[in-house]
């Protein structure tokens, strides 16, 4: 019965193993239909690495013409590139023997198959003591260093065929003790740091009760630790439908695990290089520069942040969520960074950048990490300098600052300018068109200066029945570039300057003078000196 179960066990495995390509594809598109379609190409490069512990003492030979046979069946179906390794053990575990380590070709696969004839011990060497233990132990250390020396591998399936019986030695059961639990926890540390994919399959026979040798759960811990899957078979008796069911839906395990060992592989992001540009305002501008993976073929800049409480970044309202597909080499302008306070502050902050790798398929790829973190591609860059901060750029504010002075130091010099203008002007008197006496020189520091009747000596006028005066008017100082000037104003008799008897005088004037509009007979030229 239990040659019969195990038969039955062993040739659904293979036949679930080596199912068709395209049935497995179906599969994988109905679990993960995008990836399936990216990654076409990359899983029928996958290659995976099957190691076999077939346990060869007394107690399993009656199994060999049920292992071996289905053993050869599965090698000849192997598609090339994948690779195979045979551990028969009892008492010792041969991983090296000839012919039962081999990446599958045409030559290697015709030469495995002959070599499976010697798996198990025949004739004389039946009767020897090595075969009548059963060390699981040792077993296992094989697989592991098999496993460590074939890393290349994206998936590796480990079959354990045995009782899991431990009987290392004068056919006593017993379970692994501490030194050899210890060994093999060492040993698997660096057999299983790589991200291939590994899942552990083990055939058992059903068993009575609980054997004190039984290893399982040991074997189970030890795997849990390194995060390696392990799949247990106990057949029960009469439950062919049962095998066949679970055989059923295990038979695209291993495509789905190819796909998984790809996308853990590609699950990475290229950096993101950030090299930032600070002005005295806080403004940041950004040069960034990125590279698409196919798995993550475009970057969004989520946000932008500082963790300083005492600054805030308000980003660019036109690069929030700002995305690139393929390569990046965006020049950015992200945002200010402002302090809770005017004026000047000294920042050495790191600004952070969050970013996301959208796609659309980020389900499909959960699923296949398993609980995995996602690929990240944040970035960071370390800053210091100082920051002005204030509701006007720096350069507005110190232009108002600079014109502002400037403006009272205006208004100093037109207050000034007014203080210590004078009146300086040549005078010259013509009565009836003759010159009367030699040109007068005028100098009065007075605000109003009367000429002709009631003038003082140097703007009197003889026998002159009119009169004018030259008033000083300021400029006002608050519009700076107003200047101080002279003005003029009839006001006694006729005087006429241009024919006006008042206004402004600008270099000098000309002026009329007499009693009334038709007598007059004097003359008066002034010329301002400077």
């Amino acid at each position: 019965m239990k040659n019969k179960l195990l038969s039955i066990l062993f040739a659904l495995l293979f036949a679930s193993v080596m199912v068709a390509q395209e049935s497995s594809l179906a599969y994988l598109n109905q679990q993960c239909p995008q990836l399936t379609q990216l990654y076409r190409e990359e899983l029928k490069n996958c290659h995976a690495h099957y190691i076999f512990a077939v346990d060869v003492s007394l107690s399993m030979c009656r199994f060999e013409q049920t292992v071996r046979p289905a053993l050869e069946a599965f090698v000849k179906a192997l598609p090339m590139g994948d690779r195979v390794t045979i551990i028969p053990f009892a008492h010792d575990a041969i991983s090296n023997k000839m012919g039962y380590d081999v990446t599958i070709d045409a030559q290697t696969k015709n030469s495995m198959v002959q070599m499976l004839s010697t798996l198990y011990p025949q004739g004389a060497d039946r009767r020897d003591r090595q075969y009548f233990d059963t060390d699981i132990y040792k077993a296992q250390q094989a697989v592991a260093k098999s496993v460590q020396m074939n890393q290349q591998y994206d998936v590796n399936i480990i079959v354990f065929i045995s009782d899991l019986l431990h009987c290392p030695e004068n056919n006593i059961d017993r379970q692994f003790n501490g030194s050899e639990m210890g060994d093999m926890h060492t040993l698997m540390k660096s057999a299983y740091c790589s991200n291939a994919e590994s899942m552990i399959f083990t055939l058992e026979l059903p068993q009575s009760g609980k054997p004190a040798g039984y290893v399982f759960p040991q074997l189970k811990e030890l795997y849990d630790d390194w995060g390696v899957k392990v799949e247990q078979q106990r057949v029960p008796e009469n439950s062919e439908a049962l095998i066949r069911q679970w055989f059923d839906q295990q038979k695209d395990r291993i495509m789905f695990m190819k796909l998984q060992s790809i996308i853990i592989r590609e699950n990475k992001a290229n950096p993101i290089v950030v090299k930032t540009e600070t002005n005295i305002d806080g403004k940041v501008k950004a040069h960034i520069e990125w590279k698409a993976t196919k798995l993550y073929p475009k970057i969004t800049l989520d946000s932008t942040y500082i963790l300083n409480s005492n600054f805030r970044f308000k980003a660019n309202p036109d690069y929030i969520n700002y995305s690139e597909a393929g390569e990046m080499y965006a020049d950015i302008a992200l945002g200010q960074i402002k302090h809770k306070d005017f004026g000047f502050h000294a920042m050495a902050d790191t600004l952070h950048f969050d970013v996301k790798l959208p796609v659309d398929y980020q389900n499909e790829i959960d699923k296949l990490l398993e609980g995995r973190p996602g690929a990240l591609a944040n970035s960071s860059v370390y800053m210091e300098r100082s920051i002005f901060t204030f509701f006007l750029p720096f350069w507005f504010t110190v232009t108002l600052i600079v014109l502002f002075i400037l403006y009272i130091i205006g208004i100093f010099k037109a207050i000034s300018r007014n203080n210590q203008l004078q009146f300086k002007a040549k005078m010259t008197v013509f009565e009836n068109d003759v010159q009367v006496g030699d040109i007068r020189t005028v100098k009065d520091k007075n605000s109003t200066i009367l000429f002709g009747k009631g003038g003082t000596n140097a703007t009197r006028v003889e026998g002159a029945e009119w009169q004018f005066e030259v008033r000083k008017k300021n400029g006002n100082p608050f519009l700076v570039f107003q200047k101080p000037k002279f003005v003029w104003r009839s006001t006694q008799g006729y005087c006429l300057a241009s024919r006006a008897q008042s206004g402004d005088i600008i270099g000098g004037m000309t002026v009329k003078c007499g009693k009334n509009r038709s007598d007059t007979p004097h003359t008066i030229r002034i010329k301002l000196l400077s």
